[in-house]
């Protein structure tokens, strides 16, 4: 770095000359000899910063040109750590607009292969949030629970059925109001220390105690009895047949009876991965060597926190890195289960009544937001893809009040953004004024955006697990559900309880569809759009197989090369 110290040093006195000053005032300014600086002259000119030619005879002046500014080859000397992968040590001494430069090199990094280890570098356009379970409540993160912690059970969406995880084998009593779980012998956390059954219990009495939205997903749980044979007993206080679904999801993940402070960010699970670095720009998971089922294939997943793409980014996912004009670049699409919507806060006067709320969602009818025949979504018209609930009737007449303000919210993804832009238009063409505030990921959990909101636009992504995604998605502390009103809230709380006392599949479908029926019909959730999941395959990776949550299980990666 000293001979790019000089160089700064130079560029900077040459800046306040329009001409070559000369050797003798060069060597005076840098404090050195006339030799010295032509050898600092000769090793910048070989390393290509500048060019110089020297003057031949009296009266012939030497020629200097500076090829490069020095900020530039500092960013030059900082992607170093780029290629070794330490994001954080080359951003560390850079000011706001220098590490701006430095995000523009990080792609030309992420396709590089690591010769030291099966290693893949993966994309990310949003900050991880937390990785604790109990918080987790955004599908990327979701996810990354998945492979990082482990559960009772988990389901197979090929199978489109329940499969043992870290407990073998279960049975229930009393109608589902007593389950026992069987835990498999010698399983271990990522620290090394034993996961016990006392682990699992501590587990689901932290769910059911501590506040989050999935917590009424909890609170029927009386108490946990551990036993003989690695044996873990839930007593409900009523019948649930949906408590193994339940113990499938992520926020179901087993976490260690003690935790450090900063658990959220560093977790320790017993999945596949453990975390090894978590920052500003990059989270990384290594393979997991004592992981009871198959190692997984590859060694490390690097996640980069990339600058968000200034349009739509065309891809929701990228495994592994190629440049946009890679022919050999794949691409799989598919239907994701959950839908876009639209929720009224029914406090306000203009919305109080189904009529109302109905009469917004024919002005808002999905054919006026966006094309039809758009491949990255279709209109809507009911909850999930598979039922038909209310189509939108077209209308040339808005009910609203001229002048009528709205405060709109939504989310800040490329595509939400460009949705909701389209409300906003939409909305401002039937005569009412609309103050739109897109949020980011974060403030939208922290949801104190709510109380002086009339409108959000957003989005359900449910997991693979089709029949407990919409049970979840209903119980939940949802948005719509603190804008229904209390009348409305009971009906549906009863008929939720109803459900989870059905052993078959097929009629909880059935009941969720009369559900989701009654929740359209009054208006208390206006369906938009149904979503397309697409990923983008670098031709480097293989092992993607797309589930309807619209991702993969990292320990199915391998590379090709």
């Amino acid at each position: 770095m000293k001979l790019l110290d000089q160089y700064r040093k130079l560029h900077a006195f040459l800046q306040h000359h329009e001409q070559q000053p000369g050797l003798p005032a060069l060597a005076l300014a840098m404090h050195c000899s006339e030799r010295n600086m032509r050898n600092l002259l000769a090793k910048m000119q070989q390393r290509g910063w500048l060019d110089w030619q020297a003057g031949r005879g009296r009266g012939n002046h030497s020629q200097l040109e500076l090829l490069q500014t020095p900020d530039n080859l500092a960013l030059d000397h900082l992607s170093q750590y780029l290629a070794r992968g330490d994001l954080e040590q080359a951003f560390a001494s850079l000011d706001d607009s220098q590490r701006q430069q430095l995000a523009t090199r990080l792609p030309d990094y992420l396709g590089m292969p690591d010769s030291a280890c099966r290693s893949l570098r993966m994309p990310l356009f949003r900050t991880v949030e937390s990785l604790d379970p109990l918080k987790v409540y955004g599908r990327l993160e979701a996810h990354l629970v998945r492979q990082i912690f482990s559960r009772l059970t988990t389901f197979d969406h090929e199978q489109n059925a329940l499969r043992p995880d870290i407990a073998h084998h279960w049975e229930s009593e009393k109608n589902g109001s007593i389950w026992h779980f069987w835990l498999r012998p010698g399983l271990s956390f990522h620290d090394g220390a034993e996961l016990s059954t006392e682990d699992v219990k501590a587990s689901f009495l932290r769910l059911r105690d501590e506040s989050a939205i999935y917590q009424r997903l909890y609170r029927h749980l009386q108490y946990v009895e551990t036993g003989p044979s690695q044996r873990v007993s839930f007593y409900l206080e009523h019948p649930d047949q949906l408590w193994p679904n339940c113990l499938a999801t992520a926020n179901s993940s087993i976490v260690p009876r003690q935790r450090a402070p900063d658990f959220a960010r560093f977790p320790v699970g017993s999945g596949a991965f453990r975390v090894i670095r978590n920052n500003t720009y990059q989270l990384t998971l290594q393979a997991f060597k004592d992981y009871y089922r198959e190692r997984p294939l590859l060694d490390e997943i690097d996640l980069w926190m990339l600058p968000p793409p200034s349009g739509p980014s065309g891809f929701d996912l990228q495994f592994g890195y190629a440049n946009q004009d890679c022919s050999k670049k794949q691409t799989i699409a598919g239907a994701e289960s959950g839908c876009t919507y639209i929720i009224c806060n029914s406090s306000r006067s203009f919305f109080k009544t189904a009529e109302q709320r109905l009469a917004l969602a024919d002005w808002l009818a999905p054919e006026t937001l966006f094309d039809p025949e758009e491949r990255s979504r279709k209109p809507a018209s009911g909850l999930l893809a598979i039922w038909k609930h209310r189509v939108a009737k077209k209308t040339k007449c808005c009910n609203f009040k001229i002048g009528c303000k709205l405060r709109m919210v939504s989310g800040q993804t490329p595509e939400m953004l460009s949705l909701a832009q389209a409300v906003k238009q939409r909305l401002e063409a039937g005569g009412m004024t609309v103050n739109w505030t897109s949020l980011p990921y974060d403030q939208l959990l922290a949801r104190e955006w709510m109380k002086d909101a009339d409108l959000v636009v957003t989005r359900e992504v449910m997991h693979d697990d089709q029949d407990f995604g919409c049970y979840e998605w209903f119980v939940a502390d949802s948005v719509f559900r603190r804008w229904m009103h209390a009348s409305a809230l009971k009906p549906l709380d009863a008929d939720l309880m109803k459900i989870k006392e059905l052993a078959d599949s097929k009629r909880r479908m059935l009941a969720y569809a009369r559900i989701g029926r009654r929740l359209v019909k009054e208006g208390w959730m206006i369906p938009i759009s149904h979503e397309n999941q697409q990923v983008s395959i670098a031709p480097h990776v293989a092992g993607v197989r797309m589930t309807p949550f619209g991702f993969v299980s990292f320990n199915e990666l391998w590379l090709r090369r």
